[in-house]
């Protein structure tokens, strides 16, 4: 993408990008230092969508900046910290980065791509692990949608796992904007054979 930050460039004065994390259905991920606190790394999440449509787009920024701020509420050790909601402009282009700590570690999905076996012992103990996090979420009225390997990171430091990638985002964007203009976006929320089969049929 021709919009891709490179590795260098300052957001705000303050964030320094390292590289490139990947890319999702509304924007790009990039790992950056922060110069405020002592260059600890974190997470910058752009704010894209492939859009056409001024009012999607609008609608769309309006959800985001919503959700951003109920992320904000989230305070549980296995959650990447929520730090702000960030408007920049370089160039002639605007930009919407919602800030989060960085977690290091790999997916579950990573870890088994590259071989790694999990025993039923192992399962158990994610499970174990896990459940709390799921349930401190959902006192707060919060469901995750997209609980799968590729959105758990087994972070380095404790060998816990770490609840990552909210997937209520994208489907609060997506809903809105197939109510208010009829169109329907080619995207889906949670990975079949990890989400139940009526989320994937009706959302």
């Amino acid at each position: 993408m021709s919009n891709t930050l490179k590795p260098g460039a300052i957001i705000k004065d303050r964030y320094t990008i390292l590289g490139d994390l990947g890319q999702g259905t509304f924007g790009r991920t990039y790992l950056a230092e922060d110069a405020n606190r002592y260059q600890e790394r974190c997470v910058l999440k752009e704010f894209a969508p492939q859009l056409q449509n001024n009012y999607e787009l609008q609608k769309a920024q309006e959800l985001f900046e919503r959700e951003a701020g109920m992320l904000y509420q989230l305070r549980h050790n296995q959650i990447p910290c929520f730090r702000e909601l960030l408007r920049t402009s370089i160039g002639r282009k605007n930009y919407l980065f919602l800030v989060q700590d960085y977690v290091e570690g790999l997916t579950y999905h990573q870890l088994l791509v590259q071989g790694q076996k999990f025993r039923e012992a192992d399962v158990i103990k994610l499970l174990q692990d896990i459940l709390p996090v799921l349930d401190y979420i959902h006192s707060k009225q919060i469901i995750h949608r997209d609980i799968s390997p590729d959105n758990l990171i087994k972070r380095n430091s404790d060998n816990k796992p770490v609840l990552i990638d909210f997937g209520c985002v994208k489907e609060m964007v997506t809903t809105a904007i197939v109510q208010s203009t009829g169109h329907v976006i080619g995207t889906q929320v949670g990975k079949r054979g990890y989400s139940p089969d009526e989320q994937l049929r009706y959302g």
